[in-house]
């Protein structure tokens, strides 16, 4: 018995140094690149033909380029960026700040890719649209963007 069990003991052994070994590899359910596969794949089979939803952008920079502003989308293309507070049409030179639900996916790819740190982001449980995302510090003016009042048109 006491050789079945010192082979018991390592194969525990062995189970736990390779669950340690992934985790310090940064492997996980919760990173960042498999939160945003799951998201694009709920987006790819839910997304609605047209939608909009209001952007807002939390930096040190002008009031221009934080929002909040309402993005209008049909197939895909951008029909109209709006500022809530205002309805004036965002002008050509911030106009990429404020992407479709596929370019918010290509900004924390863009992220994951370069592998910037930190990087946290949330999507839509049902859509998988990013509800709130940051990538970079937020003392070296990376701004966090927030996501809201989706509606499907």
């Amino acid at each position: 018995m006491p050789a079945a069990r010192a082979t018991i003991f390592r194969t525990a052994a062995v189970a736990v140094a390779l669950v340690l070994g992934i985790a310090d590899c940064g492997v996980s359910a919760t990173a960042p690149e498999s939160g945003l596969a799951a998201a694009r794949f709920r987006w790819a089979q839910r997304a609605p033909a047209a939608y909009t939803i209001t952007i807002l952008r939390t930096c040190e920079c002008l009031r221009e380029m934080s929002g909040p502003v309402t993005v209008s989308v049909r197939n895909g293309v951008v029909e109209s960026r709006q500022y809530v507070e205002s309805g004036a049409a965002v002008p050509p030179q911030y106009v990429e700040l404020f992407p479709t639900v596929e370019g918010l996916f290509a900004l924390i790819e863009d992220g994951i890719r370069s592998d910037t740190r930190p990087l946290s982001a949330q999507y839509d449980a049902t859509l998988g649209y990013p509800t709130r995302f940051s990538i970079g510090e937020p003392a070296a003016d990376a701004p966090l963007y927030i996501v809201s009042e989706f509606q499907p048109r």
